[in-house]
Formats: C-alpha cells, structure tokens, sequence
C-alpha cells in the first residue's frame, strides 16, 4: 500500500519550533476548574446514591415468588 505525503510527522531535523521546542497545551478551557467544581458539586445536591429505574417494578414484579 503507497503512504501518502502526509502519513507521518516529518523527521525531527524538519519539524517547526512549535512541534519541536514548545510545551503540550495545558488542557484547560477558558472557565477556571474551580468554578467547574462548584457547579458540579451543586448538582449533586440532592441526588440518592443509586435512584430506582424505569424497570425495576416490573422485574420485581416478574421475579417475585408467588406462593
């Protein structure tokens, strides 16, 4: 199979400043992480730690022993 031209990174000796010199970005977005913190934390509020599914009644209800 024929690679094409742009398959790989060029060779060290060829890459630009930014590929070769410069830091990986930080990863964060514009808002700081601790304001994302405390929204998170508000939406908790409240929340039970395993909520009942759509389901669950009926597979009580099919599985249940009936004498």
């Amino acid at each position: 199979m024929d690679k094409g031209q742009h398959s790989e990174s060029p060779p060290p000796e060829r890459q630009s400043g930014p590929q070769l010199h410069e830091p990986p970005a930080s990863g964060k977005g514009i808002s700081s992480s601790d304001d994302n913190k405390d929204k998170g934390s508000a939406q908790l509020q409240g929340l039970s730690s395993n909520p009942k599914g759509p389901l669950d009644d009926a597979v009580q209800e099919k599985f249940a022993k009936k004498s």
